[in-house]
């Protein structure tokens, strides 16, 4: 992966793949927010030119006023996460993919309703975009190869989720990001205990300088979302962009 560079001021989508800043090598960092545009004015606000969209039923239902929001924003989609929603609910399923592929955006399939035993179902709805399932809290690497990897389908790779599961973090990461780069389409980026996760960078255990240089002397490419409340994105970018040059 190569050095970290920001993208362009101008807003534009990538051009090559996913998570690749039309005029450079360097990754996609992105914020997360709603697709509401003081929202987007803010991510923008604090430094970044990418987000993923946490999506709500709500936004789906007006899904072309979402999409042309998101068009008019200072900020990019890099990717689109699906509402928390029960496996039956196909049709925000089917809405999410759709508005992803509207946005040139990455599609996270994760949901609090949804255990990894559901991914064939999930999958069987049937989406355009690039996609990949975040692992659960607490989901071990032997769970996350047997019900999504050897499976063939895309990895969202977060790591206070994984840093729940694996007594040896770290090892697990590295193997995952050296095993599966091909399939790991995007990570999300959080500190945490083996309780409590999403808190802002330094508030938990992981060694994120370690985290951060792992990722970036792997081969994975793809978006990075610093997932922390948005008030410590801010502060979480600084930090991202000095391990990353360190």
């Amino acid at each position: 992966m190569g050095a970290l560079r920001k993208t362009d001021t101008e807003k534009g989508h990538p051009t090559q793949s996913v998570g690749v800043s039309p005029a450079t090598d360097g990754p996609t960092v992105a914020g997360k927010c709603a697709p509401e545009p003081a929202a987007l004015a803010a991510a923008a606000d604090r430094g970044f030119d990418a987000v993923e969209l946490y999506l709500e039923r709500q936004h789906l239902d007006a899904l072309e006023e979402t999409v042309q929001v998101v068009e008019d924003a200072a900020v990019s989609a890099a990717s689109v996460h699906t509402p928390h929603v029960t496996p039956e609910e196909h049709e925000y399923y089917e809405l999410t993919d759709r508005l992803a592929v509207e946005l040139d955006a990455y599609l996270v399939l994760h949901s609090k309703y949804v255990m990894h035993v559901f991914a064939p179902e999930v999958e069987a709805i049937g989406f355009d975009a690039a996609h990949g399932h975040e692992n659960n809290t607490g989901a071990s690497v032997m769970h996350l190869e047997e019900m999504i990897l050897a499976r063939d389908n895309g990895l969202v790779l977060d790591t206070a989720h994984l840093y729940t599961a694996e007594r040896e973090y770290h090892d697990a990461l590295a193997y995952l990001l050296s095993t599966y780069p091909d399939q790991i389409g995007l990570i999300h980026l959080t500190d945490s205990t083996r309780r409590d996760d999403g808190l802002p960078f330094g508030d938990g255990e992981i060694d994120l300088e370690a985290t951060v240089r792992a990722i970036r002397d792997s081969a994975f490419d793809g978006p990075i979302v610093l997932e922390v409340s948005q008030d410590a994105q801010a502060d979480a970018l600084a930090v991202f962009e000095d391990y990353w040059a360190d």
